[in-house]
């Protein structure tokens, strides 16, 4: 991504919020023990959301909800996520589920596939490794410096945007009137240590939310 383009991405990042009448540009959901608090962190700098807590009844209506590093969704915060995309919201959903036991992991594979359809297999532990990036494809080409471990997916509908070592560890699909863009390598963390290209990628993600 050139100069230009990294400007002309932001400047409709920060412009999105006066065109999105009715409801709030950004809602970050804190899943509390639920997800890697530095995940949490990156995101909450980058974007200057508005921060919900899981165990609220409801999420504000949006145009995009971040859900960073979650290690646990409950079944309340699951169903909320869920109307969120079927009232048109773009979710990035980000899973830490790479950090689990074995036990604990069978529980969020299956939430994952309950709630929101998407396939994950056993996580798959990266360092250490000479390239320590995930390649993604969308919205542009990028390379992003991975957390160490990563939840691949397994066979399923959506576009593939993100490869680790040969493996599929992102998606973006429809979902109801919204878009769910799935990470199985969290972006959070290097938000919060200030990675330019996590922040440029991110910027460029939202961006294509109209």
């Amino acid at each position: 991504m050139t100069r230009r383009q990294f400007l002309a991405t932001t400047a409709a990042v920060v412009s999105s919020g006066h065109r999105l009448r009715g409801r709030w540009p950004r809602v970050l959901l804190d899943l509390q023990g639920g997800c890697l608090r530095e995940s949490l962190a990156g995101y909450a700098r980058v974007c200057q959301p508005r921060l919900v807590r899981a165990d609220t009844s409801s999420i504000p209506h949006c145009a995009v909800l971040l859900v960073p590093a979650a290690l646990e969704i409950s079944p309340v915060a699951a169903r909320a996520i869920v109307r969120c995309l079927h009232a048109g919201a773009t979710v990035v959903l980000e899973s830490a589920a790479g950090f689990l036991d074995e036990r604990a992991f069978r529980t969020e594979r299956a939430v994952l596939r309950d709630y929101f359809g998407i396939t994950v297999e056993s996580p798959v532990r990266l360092w250490p490794r000479q390239t320590p990036y995930v390649d993604f494809l969308w919205p542009y080409a990028a390379k992003l410096r991975d957390f160490s471990r990563v939840v691949p997916l397994g066979p399923q509908a959506g576009e593939q945007i993100g490869w680790v070592d040969g493996l599929p560890v992102a998606l973006q699909r429809r979902s109801g009137r919204g878009t769910l863009i799935f990470l199985g390598s969290p972006v959070g963390p290097a938000l919060w240590a200030g990675d330019a290209d996590a922040t440029r990628w991110l910027s460029a993600v939202l961006a294509t939310v109209s």
